[in-house]
């Protein structure tokens, strides 16, 4: 059965046509590339908009459509739709694959990612809030979060998705169309980084027909052979986070990025229990003092090794020696971390 509109005429055929994509053609200068042009004026009345709030980095609109087609040319930013009609109707187009709900729920969202051609036909009356993200404030949080990054970041189409974490948000962004322009602008500017934060760390709940997919690249098996030998290599010396990048040629962001990803750890944990597992075998062998321990392994001091070991093994090396050594092989040494410390960290003498 063919799906119709509200009227009752076959989607795709009466007065529906499809928006040439020059007709769409985005302008802005909010720097979002987004502006009223990309609505068809013929079937979509705009309530209100941010035009002339001062907004940077963001476009937001509030729209009344009636049935159409629309083809929408891929974008620069991140575009969010929020219905704000019960049981509306959309079909989409994207990437070839077709998405179909006759009865779209309140609050539910629809993301079309930068880059990403679309077809839409609604079918019925609807209230939509329509959300544009600069890339720029996606570059901004990525940086903030520290391990994730956009160059790597890839972001799949949403059809129609529930997410409690997004729509609060996105109904503040709506509020703020309506507040004082100091007022609103203010709270948009945070608004919207918590947005781009949450799409950047791709946790939003699928709903009944939604599906979100956040695609973290993961280091092969031979990048992570590569990393394992040169901390393995290196344990003595200082490792860096740069170090290890650089021997994958990746930036800084995408090996931390693609290391969590594939190890479920940060690169500092890994090296501290390669540091600690070093530590236990001289420790074991018996023929080292502390301090040496200490130097062999990576550790700055042998306090150093104390705290790390200790937070790891549940144990202090000493206490370790003395339970995998005899007493005959452990070499003579004062053992500084059961004697009380100055303020300075070094041990005090009565």
């Amino acid at each position: 059965m063919a799906a119709v509109r509200e009227d009752g005429a076959p989607i795709g055929s009466g007065p529906l046509r499809p928006v040439p994509v020059a007709e769409l053609a985005p302008r802005s200068s909010s720097g979002v590339g987004v502006d009223r042009t990309f609505f068809d004026r013929d079937a979509v009345s705009i309530l209100l908009d941010s035009h002339a709030l001062g907004w940077e980095g963001v476009y937001a609109a509030l729209t009344e459509e009636r049935p159409h087609e629309a083809t929408r040319p891929p974008l620069h930013a991140m575009w969010l739709a929020m219905s704000l009609s019960d049981a509306s109707f959309l079909r989409r187009i994207v990437r070839g694959q077709e998405y179909s709900d006759p009865a779209i729920p309140l609050h539910s969202l629809t993301i079309t990612p930068p880059s990403v051609e679309a077809r839409d036909v609604i079918g019925v009356n609807v209230r939509v809030l329509h959300l544009f993200v600069a890339p720029q404030i996606f570059t901004e949080v990525s940086g903030a979060l520290a391990d994730r990054d956009t160059d790597s970041a890839s972001f799949s189409p949403v059809f129609t998705v529930e997410d409690p974490a997004l729509v609060p948000i996105a109904r503040m962004v709506k509020r703020a169309l309506s507040e004082p322009p100091r007022e609103g602008l203010l709270k948009v500017d945070y608004l919207v980084r918590a947005l781009a934060a949450h799409l950047l760390w791709g946790n939003p709940e699928a709903g009944r027909s939604g599906r979100w997919a956040s695609v973290v690249p993961v280091l092969t098996p031979r990048q992570m052979q590569i990393v394992r030998e040169f901390i393995h290599t290196h344990l003595a010396t200082d490792i860096s986070i740069a170090d290890l990048a650089n021997i994958l040629g990746l930036s800084r962001t995408q090996f931390l990025r693609r290391f969590k990803a594939s190890t479920g750890t940060s690169p500092y944990r890994s090296v501290m229990e390669a540091r600690v597992q070093r530590a236990k075998v001289l420790l074991a062998d018996g023929r080292l003092d502390l301090t040496d321990v200490a130097a062999a392994s990576g550790f700055a001091s042998q306090a150093h090794l104390a705290t790390v070991f200790s937070r790891f093994v549940k144990a202090s090396p000493s206490a370790f020696r003395r339970q995998v050594c005899s007493p005959a092989s452990s070499p003579r040494q004062t053992d500084d971390e059961t004697q009380p410390r100055s303020p300075a960290g070094k041990p005090m003498t009565g």
